[in-house]
């Protein structure tokens, strides 16, 4: 009996000890992980392993910031799960790390839900700060240049909207949702700049793109618990994450499929896309025995398609649909933009590249668009290259890195009255545009600046300056004091209006029926 005794208590003491030594691993991992680095940027204390995430619960991430800024200053730290967010506040924030020291921040997040989207990081958005992303890059920028010169764009500007015309014409001054108009127009653009091929606005492979993408921000949009709990990747798959992989699956089979159409067409002598231009690039290294063959696999050209593609239709549409309402919500600015096209592009002719710095109110008011909409607000995240030192504080290597655009954008200290759209914010006392203004930075900065900016600022001028020789816009008849701008303030991806309805008359009309009265006055 002894002995039993001896046992039972040996036994209960090793079970003591076990649950002792769990606590105590439990402690531990608890510890570190609200322990904030040493030297790292002050921050809301967080939560054992989810960090603050409560705090985006009840406010959207914009006001969580704005309030972080307020009590611990312009570069401050929150933690997401297991992620260290280091968020930049203001311009001399963004440009101490991206400018002066543009490699330590070059880096991004290597997320569970992005893996799968860049099929392993093979993407140019997405992928780490390495040799093959540097020559992908290269070879994006060389794509764009190649095909996205002056009078190719404009060509092609010019075909799109013809057939945005024809949609628009349909209504006949009826309130219209201009959105659906705008979304064929620049998927058909961004088609033909990738594939080489336009569409009909109906045709099924054109909708399979639009629908692809809508769904695709809606997926990644609510987030996955994998990117920031990394245990979570070991719990049996939830239905939102099985819906992405088969997004992805339809999504990517299809680029694939492009690629290899391509590949079996494919002539060096003639080179109809950027697909066509990154083929070329992949044989010329093989044919030279180069060292960059295992950086050009056909995922690699693929993935850099799907970036320039996906980032390229998304922001114009937002861009766009932000310009309509703003135009209808501001006649007065509309109407001295109209003034300004018609005196020196007139009606007749389509405007081209070549105008610009001719027409300082219409690039003044672009401009103010893109500050006043901030559609990319917080742009991607960045990630420490290495160990680094921003402002006194010590940033260990891998730390998630934020700029808040939005609050740059809007900042008080540059902007005058940041709340107001004003495109005056971009002219200097002689109504010429301000050179590069303080607190701008609708594409990010450094070496991760948006790929496509040349080729977006060029869409963008194309299309303003013809939507607006083109058409007036105005509110609904009985709804003008009803605001058109609705943003969902939890959005954390990018910020577009909220459906809204417009009506768009014929501006050509109208002038050639005023410049009748005045022959007739005469």
């Amino acid at each position: 009996m002894l002995g039993a005794l001896i046992e039972t208590a040996s036994s209960s003491v090793t079970a003591v000890n076990v649950a002792l030594g769990c606590a105590a691993v439990l402690v531990y991992f608890m510890y570190n992980s609200v322990k904030r680095p040493p030297g790292m940027p002050p921050g809301p204390r967080p939560y054992p392993f989810i960090g603050n995430i409560l705090m985006f619960r009840k406010k959207p991430a914009r006001d969580v910031f704005r309030d972080c800024s307020k009590e611990y200053g312009n570069v401050f730290s929150v933690k997401v799960g297991k992620w260290w967010l280091v968020v930049l506040n203001d311009i001399e924030a963004v440009r101490d790390a991206f400018l002066k020291k543009p490699i330590d921040f070059a880096d991004r997040p290597q997320l569970f839900s992005v893996e799968l989207m860049t099929e392993g990081s093979k993407d140019i958005s997405f992928s780490p700060y390495n040799e093959t992303w540097k020559l992908h890059r290269k070879l994006g920028h060389s794509a764009i240049r190649h095909f996205a010169s002056s009078r190719k764009l404009e060509k092609l500007v010019e075909e799109i909207t013809g057939r945005m015309s024809e949609r628009i014409d349909a209504f006949e001054g009826q309130p219209m949702d201009p959105k659906d108009v705008v979304l064929s127009g620049i998927y058909n653009l961004l088609t033909s700049l990738s594939f080489g091929e336009t569409y009909d606005f109906d045709d099924p492979r054109l909708q399979f793109f639009i629908n692809m993408s809508k769904e695709g921000f809606e997926i990644i949009g609510r987030g996955f618990a994998a990117d920031f709990i990394p245990i979570a990747r070991f719990i049996p798959e939830s239905a939102a994450l099985r819906k992405h992989k088969k997004h992805l699956s339809q999504y990517l089979g299809k680029i694939h499929d492009y690629f290899r159409s391509h590949r079996e067409t494919y002539d060096p002598d003639n080179q109809r896309d950027m697909f066509d231009s990154l083929i070329h690039a992949q044989e010329e290294a093989i044919d030279e025995g180069s060292e960059h063959i295992s950086k050009l696999t056909d995922t690699h050209l693929c993935q850099t398609i799907s970036d320039m593609f996906g980032a390229g239709t998304e922001s114009l549409i937002a861009t766009l649909t932000w310009t309509i309402a703003l135009m209808a919500e501001n006649p007065d600015i509309q109407q001295k933009c109209v003034d300004e096209i018609h005196k020196v592009i007139g009606q007749e002719r389509f405007p081209c590249l070549q105008d610009r710095g001719n027409l300082p109110y219409c690039e003044a008011t672009i401009m103010e668009i893109l500050r006043y909409s901030s559609i990319g607000q917080f742009a991607l995240p960045h990630t420490t290259h290495c160990d680094t030192i921003l402002r006194g504080y010590a940033i260990p290597k891998g730390t998630m890195v934020i700029p808040n655009l939005i609050a740059i954008h809007f900042d008080e200290k540059y902007w005058d009255e940041p709340e107001t759209f004003k495109p005056e914010h971009f002219l200097d006392e002689t109504g010429c545009i301000r050179q590069h203004p303080n607190s701008f930075l609708p594409f990010s900065t450094g070496p991760r600046v948006c790929l496509g900016e040349a080729l977006a600022k060029s869409e963008l001028f194309l299309l303003f300056s013809w939507l607006l020789q083109k058409y007036e816009f105005s509110k609904v008849p009985g709804q003008e004091d009803k605001p058109l701008i609705n943003v969902d303030p939890w959005g954390f991806l990018g910020r577009a209006p909220e459906p809204y309805q417009v009506v768009c008359k014929n501006a050509n009309e109208k002038y050639i029926n005023l410049h009748l009265f005045v022959q007739c006055c005469r």
